[in-house]
């Protein structure tokens, strides 16, 4: 008896093109029957329409990231009448950091089950839940991660000006203190010596005559 449990229909987003094959693979051997459908720019068309275990291609276009919001209506209305009941978002890496556009692809795709495989054939399963907190925690991180350089940055700045700055601050106050203290001296009537005091030299003995 057929287990009707199992996906029949499945959506892979090619979001990560050394990982495709390894995942086909994977899928296929866990669901025979399914057919396999991916969401792929354009210029990927050729590869895809020879790989025999590709049974559709939806078009993404010529957008060089794809995301909610790069995508036409169009596109996106056709992979929600898909009626799939998997969803793949392909990772280059094993926790998937940087890919919530895709997950978010995959989760509004309105498939029953949503899973991100990695570049090692592994696999993690998500909602919708799981997908909004992955996108929150990578704005967070990416976040901190400007407000770091950028305060990095301004410190750099005012260090280095600070080191500049230091000579001719420090000039500056030498010469005001100079005359602030001849004008102190003058006040309280103090000479002031003009030149360099000199060291006469002792005049050799005279004789007297008695």
């Amino acid at each position: 008896m057929e287990d009707t449990t199992r996906p029949k229909k499945i959506l892979l987003i090619r979001s990560a093109a050394n990982t495709l094959n390894t995942t086909i693979n994977s899928l296929k051997n866990e669901f025979p029957s399914s057919k396999i459908t991916v969401l792929a720019h354009e210029s990927a068309r050729k590869n895809l329409e020879n790989n025999p275990n590709i049974d559709a291609m939806i078009s993404a276009g010529t957008i060089n990231r794809m995301s909610l919001f790069s995508l036409e209506n169009k596109v996106i209305r056709k992979i929600r009448s898909g009626q799939f009941d998997l969803a793949i978002a392909l990772y280059n890496i094993d926790h998937g950091m940087g890919y919530s556009n895709i997950d978010f692809l995959a989760w509004l795709s309105g498939a029953k089950n949503i899973r991100g495989y990695n570049v090692r054939g592994t696999f993690i399963e998500f909602n919708g839940w799981g997908v909004f907190k992955k996108y929150f925690l990578e704005k967070t991180s990416f976040t901190w991660f400007f407000i770091n350089a950028f305060t990095t940055i301004i410190l750099f700045v005012f260090i280095t000006l600070g080191f500049l700055l230091e000579w001719p601050i420090r000039k500056i106050f030498t010469v005001i203190s100079s005359k602030n203290l001849s004008q102190k001296r003058k006040k309280a009537g103090i000479p002031q010596r003009t030149e360099s005091s000199r060291i006469h030299g002792i005049a050799p003995e005279v004789h007297q005559k008695v």
